[in-house]
């Protein structure tokens, strides 16, 4: 089938990438890149819970990373798009990504995605979202998925009754670092594409996450090869 769709989405912390993601990337063909999973645990615990890291990862880390994952999914048959959670997260990383894509497959269509969301919308969410250390093996015990807590009880885990704990980058302190990092990085990041003749569609997660990726949805089928 080969990769025919790139759509790197970014955007404040709790506007919803990650779910986003989750939900795009479970129709087949689609696969979701997320940076943590593919960079060593040593590096992972550097950028954990120190605000002065947040999210910092050396470039030629990001740069193998990305380049072994676009070439795996190059390879599989059964894949056309990949999704990218959070990434790029700087103005470097933009050109990074369109320079690994050109190498792996040059016909490949980029579709930058910009999640915004108000910001007390983005307190609640972070507020109220929660993780589950026993269904997301993280490296670093720091899962970052977000879970469906059970109906009678908010700190259940609706699919294995495991218990719920807050999501540790949402802490007060952590969660005012990543927004003025994303804040910092975001008209960079937006540059960076313009300048490479990519639009950057601009997507409104405020009202409903789940009625975003319905809106999402017929743009990823368009602009793939999968009709």
């Amino acid at each position: 089938m080969g990769l025919f769709l790139v759509v790197p989405l970014f955007g404040p912390p709790a506007a919803g990438k990650t779910t986003l993601t989750m939900v795009l990337g479970a129709e087949s063909g689609r696969r979701v890149f997320r940076l943590r999973e593919h960079v060593p645990q040593e590096v992972l615990l550097a950028t954990a819970t120190d605000s002065r890291h947040l999210g910092w990862i050396d470039e030629q880390t990001v740069e193998l990373a990305l380049r072994d994952y676009c070439r795996g999914v190059s390879d599989d048959p059964n894949a056309h798009t990949v999704l990218l959670d959070n990434f790029p997260g700087a103005a470097n990383q933009v050109g990074q990504l369109l320079s690994v894509v050109a190498q792996v497959e040059p016909r490949c269509h980029v579709e930058a995605i910009e999640l915004l969301t108000d910001a007390k919308t983005l307190k609640q969410r972070a507020q109220h979202r929660k993780v589950c250390h026993r269904c997301e093996r993280d490296p670093i015990s720091d899962p970052r998925l977000p879970v469906i807590p059970r109906a009678d009880d908010p700190w259940a885990c609706s699919r294995c009754d495991g218990l719920l704990h807050p999501r540790r980058g949402d802490s007060p302190r952590l969660l005012r670092a990543r927004l003025q990092r994303y804040q910092n990085a975001a008209s960079g990041i937006r540059t960076g594409f313009t300048e490479a003749g990519i639009t950057v569609t601009q997507l409104d997660t405020t009202s409903t996450i789940d009625g975003s990726a319905n809106l999402l949805a017929p743009l990823l089928i368009s602009r793939s090869a999968v009709k």
